[in-house]
């Protein structure tokens, strides 16, 4: 990984960490087993996938094998749980746009990090909403995520009343960066970071920085408070888990160590990492020692 990218997701399990909600789990003892699905598959009830660099990636891309992953365990009646840190539409959108790839979701099998901001909001505090000016809101994403900010009563402005920036992408001109600092430089200032995905992989293979990279040169240059929704955070286990039948063995399968496998042992959940998409194979076992994070299994397609 990239040196910022590992100092963000180290900074996450901190924030995780200090918070008190980590389950307790470690890393298992040595090198975790390399394994296909049909391995694992009798061993848990319900199987959580990532999206993105898991499933598919942009367009109309799907990743070799995963249909096959998603078949198999329909034909086997396991639940099934697309829990994802895209927050760029609401739940049912990105249903739809998983189902369009060949993976058939149902809104109830739908956890996003976006869908998590509404119940945020209605935990605040009488008196303590950085909202008392207005909900408003500087945003940075694509055009869609507007419906998950709609959703919650928030309107994005190019001036907010109260100085709250909201990022779910990384689709930020140097007038937006520069806008958004000095927005977060205003007392009392609050990002919102809806995707806390710090790189993600590139259909040709490659990997670029995202929304997660973005919002923290912006919290460094401003200084600002921040809050974070979404995998590794402990919010959308907790609705991952409402959603499960009680007591079932759960499994996370996606790609990357800091937010899918650190965010399974949040929940108490065992990981499967697919090894080379967003986490590069050259780079893992010193990843893992740096963050001190490792899957229950490496998974191949």
């Amino acid at each position: 990984m990239e040196s910022l990218e590992l100092e963000i997701y180290g900074r996450y399990r901190a924030l995780v960490e200090k918070s008190g909600a980590f389950s307790g789990r470690t890393c298992p003892d040595g090198e975790p087993a390399r394994v296909h699905l049909s391995d694992i598959i009798d061993r848990y009830d319900a199987f959580c996938f990532d999206g993105y660099g898991t499933l598919y990636n942009r367009g109309s891309f799907v990743y070799p094998g995963a249909k096959e992953w998603f078949a198999e365990l329909r034909r086997r009646g396991k639940a099934i749980r697309l829990v994802t840190n895209a927050a760029s539409n609401l739940d049912q959108a990105l249903a739809d746009e998983a189902d369009a790839r060949g993976f058939d979701f149902t809104v109830a099998e739908t956890v996003s990090s976006g869908s998590l901001l509404k119940g945020w909001l209605s935990r605040l505090p009488a008196g303590a909403s950085p909202f008392e000016s207005g909900r408003e809101v500087f945003y940075i994403g694509r055009s869609t995520g507007v419906n998950v900010l709609s959703e919650c009563g928030i309107a994005a402005v190019e001036n907010p009343t109260s100085p709250v920036v909201a990022v779910s992408s990384s689709t930020a001109t140097d007038e937006m960066y520069a806008q958004a600092v000095s927005i977060l430089k205003r007392p009392g200032a609050l990002l919102l970071v809806l995707n806390p995905d710090a790189w993600a992989p590139r259909i040709d293979g490659t990997r670029a920085p995202v929304s997660g990279e973005l919002c923290e040169r912006l919290r460094r240059e401003s200084g600002c408070a921040a809050e974070y929704f979404g995998k590794p955070f402990p919010g959308i286990w907790r609705k991952v888990r409402a959603t499960l039948p009680a007591g079932a063995k759960v499994i996370m399968i996606g790609d990357t160590l800091g937010t899918d496998v650190y965010g399974a042992y949040v929940a108490g959940f065992d990981s499967a990492l697919v090894v080379g998409r967003n986490e590069p194979a050259e780079d893992l076992i010193a990843d893992e020692k740096s963050l001190g994070i490792r899957p229950t299994y490496y998974l191949e397609p």
